[in-house]
């Protein structure tokens, strides 16, 4: 007897692990290589450089912008919540 083994519609399971192992990166693999690369537009999809780290989302978003408009618009939700305990500590 063999020891494969087999789902119950006789597909041999370490057969496909092999298969998938040979095919290339996961879509989660894929998917942090995409969050964590810019992307050239004009580049048939090639990243820019991989060691670069990106300047934009995948949906757009200058990430550099959203950081300087945020830390244009006031104090954070951390700093407003330190805030609160100080003036809470001095009511007590």
């Amino acid at each position: 007897m063999s020891n494969k083994k087999y789902t119950e519609v006789g597909t041999d399971i370490a057969e496909v692990k092999k298969q998938n192992a040979q095919s290339g990166p996961t879509f989660n693999e894929i998917k942090e290589i995409a969050a964590n690369n810019e992307f050239d537009p004009t580049a048939n999809g090639n990243m820019v450089d991989p060691d670069t780290p990106k300047k934009y989302t995948w949906t757009g978003t200058d990430i550099e912008e959203v950081k300087r408009l945020n830390a244009e618009s006031g104090p954070s939700y951390n700093q407003i919540f330190e805030m609160l305990d100080r003036e809470q500590s001095n009511f007590e």
